[in-house]
């Protein structure tokens, strides 16, 4: 019984190893690439031999005028003319487009006929995915149209100019939610428009110039509140804006949460909405004694100038020139507070300023003293009406705190 067992196994071994030559050889032979590959040798042998052989006498050309063709020539050209002729017809012509369900031409990204293609198609990305249906003309994504990423979400729906964005269209995330609705123009946004977060709220809406909010505009809190109302340049509040205006005046553009704080005839107001607080005194000569705001800080250790970011004083000096004033400072209340607010997200050296406040309510405060041994370092730069300082712990801090904006006519009184 053993012994028939092993020659029955050796014999399944014999055909197994028969039979592994001829699988190989029928899977090479039905491979595309090897296929192709001779497919393309031997139309490369036979244009070979069709042209490498030199005509011998009067029989093997054409004569034309004064000329003599090879007739090998001749028939390779026609062959070649014929091969291109099928080719365009299969390509170009209506009746070997490939069409959608739904009737429209539909074409690969990189197809050559897509630069003829003229009205409504489809296209398809590389990886064989809807990229866009929509209008072309002339090469271009022209038109209405709507763009796709490779999960089948909108990228964007609108008008488009020569592949760009141009005109009313919607940018989606790439979840799909809005991301923005308005005009464009050379793939920006331009124009009207409202920005929107990816969970869907409005976050901005208003003017906008090259992708940024420049212009007046209203900016919302997460839940769609009105935050606040007036200019924007750059991407950023015109925080300028404020300066000389009443407190009443204030209120009526900023409508988000207020942390107040009273001294005497002055106030500050806490504005954490747009990373900002004002200082207000009333003024005894004036009829109705309200409260004006004289300077208005920014709690960002950063300046916005246009597209560019300024994050050291070195910068700063580059782009407002010689300083008007610098030197050691004891705090005023507004500094003060600008101190411990920045002190809440990123810690200052030297910590927070004691402060004796009475709290009145839970979003006003009256401030009984503070400690005035505290000193910054201070860089003012002015800019037309409007005087810069810019509040670093030490004279040589490269860096700055925040900084704050106050009228250069109250500067000079």
């Amino acid at each position: 019984m053993g012994s028939g067992n092993g020659l029955l196994g050796i014999l399944i071994q014999t055909i197994k190893s028969k039979m592994t030559g001829l699988v190989t050889k029928f899977k090479l032979w039905t491979n595309w690439n090897f296929i192709k590959t001779k497919i393309v040798a031997k139309i490369r042998d036979f244009f070979a031999s069709l042209l490498g052989v030199k005509p011998r006498n009067k029989e093997d050309y054409y004569t034309v005028g004064r000329w003599m063709i090879s007739k090998r020539l001749m028939y390779a050209l026609v062959i070649i003319v014929g091969v291109v002729s099928i080719w365009y017809i299969t390509t170009e012509t209506t009746i070997f487009k490939r069409f959608s369900e739904d009737g429209v031409p539909t074409y690969k990204y990189n197809a050559f006929r897509l630069r003829t293609a003229k009205g409504h198609v489809k296209i398809t990305g590389k990886s064989g995915y809807l990229a866009y249906d929509g209008n072309v003309g002339k090469g271009y994504v022209t038109g209405e149209g709507t763009l796709y990423n490779p999960d089948g979400n909108m990228v964007y729906e609108g008008t488009f100019d020569q592949n760009k964005y141009e005109g009313n269209g919607t940018q989606y995330y790439e979840d799909g939610n809005i991301h923005y609705r308005g005009t464009f123009h050379d793939n920006l946004y331009e124009g009207e428009g409202t920005l929107y977060r990816e969970d869907g709220s409005r976050e901005y809406q208003g003017e906008f110039s090259k992708n940024m909010k420049n212009g007046t505009g209203v900016l919302y809190d997460s839940g769609e509140n009105e935050l606040y109302n007036g200019t924007f340049a750059s991407d950023c509040i015109v925080y300028s804006e404020l300066l000389g205006k009443s407190v009443a005046e204030v209120a009526e553009c900023y409508k988000g949460h207020v942390d107040l704080y009273t001294a005497n005839r002055e106030s500050v107001a806490v504005m954490d909405g747009i990373g900002a607080l004002y200082h207000a005194q009333s003024d005894s000569d004036a009829l109705d004694d309200d409260e004006k705001v004289d300077s208005v800080y920014v709690l960002a250790d950063y300046y916005r100038m246009g597209t560019d970011t300024l994050d050291t004083l070195e910068e700063v000096s580059e782009a407002f020139g010689d300083p008007i004033y610098e030197g050691n400072s004891g705090v005023i209340l507004p500094e003060a507070i600008a101190v411990n607010k920045m002190n809440e997200t990123k810690v200052n050296a030297r910590g927070y300023i004691p402060m004796e406040l009475d709290q009145v309510f839970s979003d006003v405060a009256e401030v009984k003293s503070f400690s005035r041994e505290y000193v910054v370092y201070i860089h003012s730069f002015r800019r037309g009406d409007i005087i810069y300082s810019f509040v670093s712990d030490e004279e040589d801090d490269d860096t700055f705190n925040f900084y704050y904006l106050t009228g250069a006519e109250d500067e000079s009184t």
